[in-house]
Order: structure tokens, then sequence, then C-alpha cells
């Protein structure tokens, strides 16, 4: 090897022609600074290995009268010697015949070349198949448009996708039970029956003909009455429709959006529940509108809660029609001087203001751009006002609202951009389209729509320098008829009054035990009368008092009150 010559090195290097074309693919200026830097070192060794020459031979008798120790220097020549004659002896063999007179052992290569052939073969077999399967894939229809005579057939995969994907699961261990056999079909079977008669309890021989999955929508309904409401509140809010009209079978759409608002609604009540267990250390907590108990005394406390916002709208909407701001769109009603400069602020003050008689009280500012709120512009109006007023709704009942509204809004979609009213209708024909001809509480309805409209068509202008005395007498007129819409709705609403009547009773108690005082003064139990707080148990008791003797009066004032309907009896 000592003897190679430079030459000889240079061809067993690459070409440098070959690889100095790289720098074109430089990025960067590192790059091309590190790139010229190794072009500068390969010019260095260039210019050595140009430098030398072929090597001399050794002069032994120089070294020989150089080094003292004679035997080393005998060693190595001896060794650089026999060193010299084996690679001449390499050197001087014929290696191309060595190798052509070499046959063993070809048959191995043949061999192997013959497999990855077939390899190739099969390879090239599934990239085959596999562009098919793409090709019918993509041409496949939508899910929602798919139909068995259209591509089921032809897709192989599929086929097997809808024979075999309701058997095996995760949760089955096909090594001890086959789930395609008899004998699992009979234990499923045996296992339904079992449930549904458990769950059942009517004994009604024709609910034991089938199983659960090949019933039509109104026994799974009648099974499972929890989904069937809220699949029914979803539906009339959703669609807006009769509850007669409830589909077969809901598009898979909305039973996404119910989940998901179901999520929404659960992920708000959790951080809460959350928040009072970890700052009570508490064991056990329940959500907010659950019961201790949901699986035995939850269907009695939904209808129970029900029952109470039921009649708690109910008397809302009446105090509303009283002075006719119940479905009077597009007119503002105004019984306050803040209402009244947010109506001016709405447009600008372009409106105009009307009277619908002297025994109405309440204002009617009609804007210039008569455009119907939004259901959630309408929710953000109410927690602003909440807002500024120092109230706000519960957790629970605020994200159950915003769900509510924001599903009323999604109704556009389907109704041309309207979300209640349809074309040229009035918000109150729009109810009554809406509402349930058997309703009793129709003829009601009827009535003061009506009675709504003949107050509309003859109402009279107010002049805008009226607009403000005006409203600041019908505004303490408002805070009188809170003070007895207050007392009507304790006295009237039987969830409430039931409340009602149960704090009366612990606040008696304790003003018998002698306790009363004690809690005013620690500020544990705060009593507030027409604005003003009652700082003795005397006066708390004279409060208690003075309303069981007036709340008599206010359920004869309200019983004796004539309607318009009660005119058509």
């Amino acid at each position: 090897m000592l003897r190679h010559s430079a030459k000889n090195a240079k061809r067993a290097l690459p070409m440098r022609a070959e690889w100095y074309h790289l720098g074109d693919f430089t990025m960067n200026d590192a790059d091309v600074r590190s790139f010229r830097e190794t072009r500068v070192r390969d010019a260095k060794v260039s210019n050595v290995s140009a430098a030398t020459h072929a090597p001399t031979a050794v002069d032994w008798a120089k070294w020989e009268d150089q080094i003292t120790h004679k035997e080393v220097v005998a060693s190595i020549k001896h060794f650089h010697t026999e060193q010299m004659k084996l690679l001449d002896a390499v050197k001087a063999e014929d290696h191309a015949a060595a190798v052509q007179t070499q046959t063993n052992g070809w048959e191995l290569f043949d061999d192997a070349v013959t497999s990855c052939a077939k390899s190739v073969e099969a390879s090239e077999h599934l990239v085959r198949n596999g562009a098919r399967a793409l090709f019918i894939s993509f041409h496949n229809p939508p899910v929602t448009q798919a139909e068995q005579t259209e591509w089921l057939d032809t897709d192989q995969y599929w086929q097997a996708f809808v024979e075999k994907h309701h058997y095996y699961h995760n949760h089955l261990c096909s090594v001890t039970e086959d789930p395609e056999s008899k004998e699992y079909d009979a234990k499923i079977e045996l296992g339904m029956r079992k449930g549904w008669e458990k769950f059942d309890g009517k004994d009604i021989p024709r609910f034991a003909n089938k199983l659960l999955e090949n019933r039509p929508s109104y026994e799974y309904y009648d099974l499972y009455r929890g989904p069937f409401v809220e699949h029914m509140i979803y539906y009339l809010t959703k669609a807006g429709g009769d509850p007669r009209f409830f589909p077969e079978i809901m598009p898979f759409e909305w039973f996404g959006e119910m989940n998901k608002i179901r999520m929404d609604v659960s992920n708000v009540l959790q951080r809460k529940r959350r928040a009072a267990q970890e700052k009570g250390d508490l064991r056990e907590a329940q959500l907010d509108i659950l019961p201790a108990d949901n699986d035995h005394d939850g269907a009695t406390h939904f209808a129970q809660m029900i029952a109470k916002h039921n009649s708690l709208v109910e008397t809302c909407v009446a105090r509303l029609m009283g002075n006719f701001m119940f479905l009077c769109e597009p007119y503002t009603p105004i019984q306050t001087t803040s209402a009244l400069y947010r109506a001016l602020a709405s447009d600008g003050g372009a409106g105009k203001f009307y009277s619908l008689g002297d025994d109405v009280n309440a204002l009617f500012y009609k804007p210039a751009d008569s455009k119907s709120p939004e259901p959630v512009e309408s929710l953000n109006a109410l927690h602003d006002h909440l807002a500024l007023t120092g109230k706000k709704l519960p957790v629970w009942y605020s994200a159950l609202y915003g769900s509510f509204a924001s599903t009323l809004e999604s109704r556009k979609e389907g109704l041309g951009g309207a979300w209640f009213a349809v074309g040229d209708e009035s918000q109150a024909d729009a109810f009554l389209r809406r509402l349930n001809k058997f309703d009793t509480a129709r003829p009601v309805y009827e009535a003061y729509v009506g009675e709504l409209k003949e107050r509309l068509a003859a109402k009279t202008e107010v002049p805008v320098d009226q607009v403000v005395a005006k409203v600041e007498a019908i505004e303490k007129l408002y805070a009188a008829e809170c003070t007895e819409y207050a007392n009507i709705l304790f006295a009237l609403n039987d969830a409430i009054s039931t409340e009602s009547k149960e704090c009366q009773e612990r606040l008696a108690k304790l003003s018998a035990e002698g306790e009363m005082q004690g809690l005013l003064d620690s500020g544990s139990v705060v009593v507030v009368k027409d604005g003003e707080r009652l700082t003795t148990a005397d006066a708390v008791a004279e409060s208690m008092r003075e309303f069981d003797a007036t709340k008599d009066g206010f359920i004869d004032a309200v019983m004796a009150t004539k309607t318009s309907a009660d005119g058509r009896k």
C-alpha cells in the first residue's frame, strides 16, 4: 500500500465535478459559507497530492549505520520485505479469471431473483386492487344518499362492514363466544326480553312479541320517557311545529345538536359543582337541576319543575296582556324612564310614540326600523338589564336559556331567514297559528289578539314634548304594579305560595323560640319590605300578619277582573 501512487488514490475518490455543483442547491448564507470552506479545504488537499512523487526504495544500509540496535532494524527490514512480497503476489494474480472460474453458489442468487420477481408481481396485484377500491370509494355517494342498489353490492369492504360491524366490538371476547352463533343470538334475545319485562312492568302481551330494535319509535318512547320529553322539546324548539307531527325518526344531525347542547350544559353545571365540592370538601354534591336520588325521584322532580315554570310563564304573560305588551311587535312598550332612553337609542329617536288608551299603563314606541329582534340578541339584552340592576340568572338557567335561544335562531335556515313570524304575518298571528287548537287557553289568547288589533288600529300619537311627563306618571303606577304583582304571585302561584308558606312557618318558629332577633342582628336573616330593611323581630312578624290579611283581597281582586274572553261565554 505504501507504493500506491497519488494518481491511484485520486482515482479511488469520486470526481470533484460530481459534487462541486451541489453548491447550487444551498439555501441560506450559512450553507453557502460552509460549502465554500469545504471547497477551500479540498483545494489544499489537491495541492498537497499534486506535489507528491513516486516513493523511493528504503536505504537499509543507511539506517543500519545510524541505529545502534541492529536487531530492531533487522526485524523491521524482515517484516517490510515479507509484506512487499505478499503485496506483489496479490497484484500479480489475475482476479478476473479467478472470478470467472468460480461457478458454485449461483443457484442461490438465481432463486433470490426469482423470489423478488414474484414479490413484485404480488405487489402489482395489490396496487391494482387498491386502485379499484379507491376508485369505487371515491365514486360512492354520501352516506345521507347511500342506497344498497347503487353501490353496496359492488363494494366488498362495505358489505362486510354492514354485515359484521354490529357483531365485533372491543368488549367481546371472540375466543370464548362466537358473536355470529345461534347461541349468542339466543343470549342477546333473552337479555333484551328480560330487560323489557323488568323495566316495562305493564303486563301487556303485545309488547313481548319482538325485540326493541324491531319496535316502532312510539313503543321505544313509551318505555324511555326521558328521551321522549327531551326529543319532543327539541323538536318543538327547532321546528316550531305541532307535537302531533313529531317525526318517526328524527334527522341524525338533530341528535348531534342535542348531544352538543347536553354536553355544554353539563360542562357548566359540572364546573359549578366542582368549585362548591372542592371549597367545602364535600364527598358528594348534586348538580343544580337534579335531585339527590335522580333514579327514583327524577320524574317527580322534573314534573314539579316544569309545572312551576309553566305557572310562572302564565302569570308573567297575564301581566303583559293586562297592558297589551304581549305580542305587540313592532312596537316597544315603555313603562320606565330607562326603557324610554333605550328605545330612543335603538334608532336615534327617529320613531314615534303612541298610546293605546288611558286605561293602558304604558306608551308604545315604533322605531323607524321595524326589524324583529333575534333570540340571542334579546337574551343578551336581558343579561345586560339584569347586570345593570344588580341581578343575575341562576347558572343552570342561563346555560339552558342560551341553548334555547340558539336553537330558536337556527330556525332561520328552514324559514327563509325568519324564526317566528313568516311572511307578512304579525307575531300575534304567528302565535295563534302555532298554538294548539285544542288548548284550553286558546279562547283567551284569541280574544286578547282581537282586542290588541282593535287598540292598535285606534292608537293615538303622543307628541314628543309630552312623552317624558307621561312616562314619569306611568313609572309611578309601574312601581305599585310590581308590588301588587309580587303579592299576587305569592298568593296565586301554587309552587311559589308553597315555598312562601314553608318560609313563613320557619320564620314563625324562629320568632316563637326567640331566635329571630339574634339572626337579624347577625345578618344571617335579612328581611326587606318596600325597599327598607326590617331590623326587629316584631316588625317581621307584623309584616307576615299583614301579608296574610291582604292576600285574600289580592285573590278576590284578580278573580273579579273581567276580560273580553269572559264576554264570549
